[in-house]
């Protein structure tokens, strides 16, 4: 179901952001007010509020929702960064 989720949210027209869903919590039913959570938050920062993660929660399902600009870069805070591991070699 998981796989549903992240499909439903890519096909969603989001114009002027990238939206990314880490999942928190496994419920039972599929999450369907997703859509129009992700539609409000998109609306709300569009009007001026500066969060970008929100954590949504429907039937036991905790996802949390981020929201990246598409038209500048990122704070720091809200970065997604690759960690790499430095190894020594002999």
């Amino acid at each position: 179901m998981e796989e549903c989720i992240w499909q439903r949210i890519e096909e969603m027209d989001t114009p002027g952001f990238f939206v990314t869903a880490e999942i928190g919590r496994r419920g039972g039913d599929f999450p369907d007010g997703i859509e129009a959570f992700i539609e409000l938050k998109m609306n709300r920062i569009r009007a001026g509020l500066s969060a970008r993660r929100f954590l949504y929660q429907e039937g036991g399902w905790q996802i949390y929702v981020t929201f990246f600009p598409t038209d500048r870069v990122v704070t720091e805070r809200y970065a997604l960064k690759n960690k790499v591991l430095a190894r020594g070699y002999r």
